[in-house]
């Protein structure tokens, strides 16, 4: 072999890498969370039992595939905080999951929207904003709803 030679199977190997490595990692990264049916409010029960009040609540339907309605919520907390959690649901995993991929596709200040968001069953819980404490005490009770339908 040539230095020329290998010189092209180093690219050839550097050229598989970039691409194909990226795309590994996702799969590998990304886990589908299962699909069930959580039945009632799983955030107003989540604020419910972290001590949180429901300000507000609004009806609303996002724009996209299988969405089947949801609901905005206004939360405050003791020390003054307000954030904003808005949840939908999906009539199937597909199109959760979707909805799910299209977020992440974008990145910030590109199109991507600046919150967190979490899967509960049937339902995006997407929270604004993203460093919002109220979002991180709603987290673990809504974690434990998801689990305690599955």
């Amino acid at each position: 072999m040539t230095l020329t030679k290998n010189g092209e199977i180093g690219l050839a190997l550097l050229i598989a890498v970039v691409l194909v490595l990226p795309s590994i990692m996702l799969c590998l990264i990304y886990e589908e969370a299962p699909y069930h049916t959580v039945a009632g409010e799983p955030v107003r029960e989540a604020a419910d039992a972290a001590g949180i009040s429901v300000a507000d609540v609004e009806g609303t339907l996002w724009n996209m595939a299988g969405a089947t309605g949801g609901k905005t919520y206004t939360l405050t907390d003791a020390e003054g905080n307000t954030a904003y959690i808005a949840t939908q649901a999906f009539n199937c995993a597909e199109s959760r999951d979707a909805a799910v991929r299209l977020y992440n596709a974008h990145t910030l200040g590109k199109g991507k929207p600046v919150g967190s968001m979490i899967v509960v069953g049937q339902y995006i819980v997407y929270a604004t904003p993203a460093n919002s404490p109220i979002f991180a005490k709603l987290v673990p009770a809504l974690q434990q709803a998801a689990k305690a339908t599955t």
